[in-house]
């Protein structure tokens, strides 16, 4: 018996489910879970940091005992600006939000897990509406477990989408100047083309151009301060994605330059 999906809810805007990478549950292990969103043509959500406007998705799960959902790993965003004055981080068309459920040692081989979660989620155009849906799975519990061939590659590519740790060897910093943040990336090779997405808002002003100076060894991106940034801050954190490569995330040491 494969994973099935027990209810799919058609919000106005968006097919939404709750998927599975593998066809069932092994006790004492780790189930890949998902929510999948197909979104109608124009009609966007958003990133964890949604950016200027918006909310990211909310999920809210109701689980068996001894089952435990983790977090959203959000899959690198885009960066969507409707005018001078703002910018936005959230996704077009369809996105995977994966996380992991951990399967108790209790679970028993030859049982079915009923999963819940209630969404909820900003969809936005010229304007932004709330939708939610509540999604079911009902997913077998076995010794062993094997790929969902329906959705495995949806998770596949997914992962491709996953920020990634910094590699071993790269150094990352921020100096901090009157207006600006400038964030250096010594990778060990030229980097010609990336962009900032900041994990916290109120930081950085998000619709401000960024300014990339490629070096030998790395990049250099100028960053504008926000009007919000009230404070010093000591560290950068982010996701740097390069352009037609990988994602990284950013955890960036902030020193104060002397004025």
């Amino acid at each position: 018996m494969a994973v099935t999906a027990a209810q799919k809810q058609m919000p106005q805007h968006a097919r939404v489910e709750l998927l599975a990478a593998l066809e069932s549950a092994k006790p004492g292990s780790v189930l890949p879970l998902g929510v999948h969103f197909v979104l109608e043509p124009g009609w966007h959500i958003y990133w964890v940091n949604p950016g200027d406007s918006g909310q990211p998705p909310v999920l809210k799960w109701q689980l068996p005992a001894g089952f435990n959902a983790g977090e959203i790993q959000w899959p690198r965003p885009e960066r969507m600006q409707p005018a001078a004055q703002l910018a936005d981080f959230g996704y077009h068309n369809e996105v995977l939000l994966p996380l992991q459920l951990q399967v108790p040692a209790s679970a028993r081989a030859g049982e079915s897990i009923q999963i819940a979660a209630e969404a909820n989620w900003l969809v936005c155009r010229e304007v932004c509406l709330p939708e939610r849906a509540q999604l079911h799975l009902a997913v077998p519990v076995r010794a062993t477990a094997k790929e969902n061939p329906q959705s495995a590659p949806i998770f596949a590519r997914t992962m491709k989408l996953l920020p990634r740790p910094v590699p071993r060897g790269w150094k990352v910093t921020a100096k901090s100047e009157k207006d600006d943040f400038v964030l250096s990336v010594q990778a060990g090779r030229r980097i010609e083309k990336a962009e900032f997405f900041p994990l916290e808002p109120g930081q950085i002003d998000n619709p401000a151009p960024q300014k990339l100076q490629p070096l030998a060894t790395g990049v250099k991106v100028t960053l504008k301060k926000s009007d919000l940034l009230l404070k010093p801050i000591s560290m950068l954190r982010g996701v740097l994605a390069l352009s037609g490569g990988p994602a990284y995330m950013i955890e960036a040491p902030v020193h104060q330059s002397i004025q």
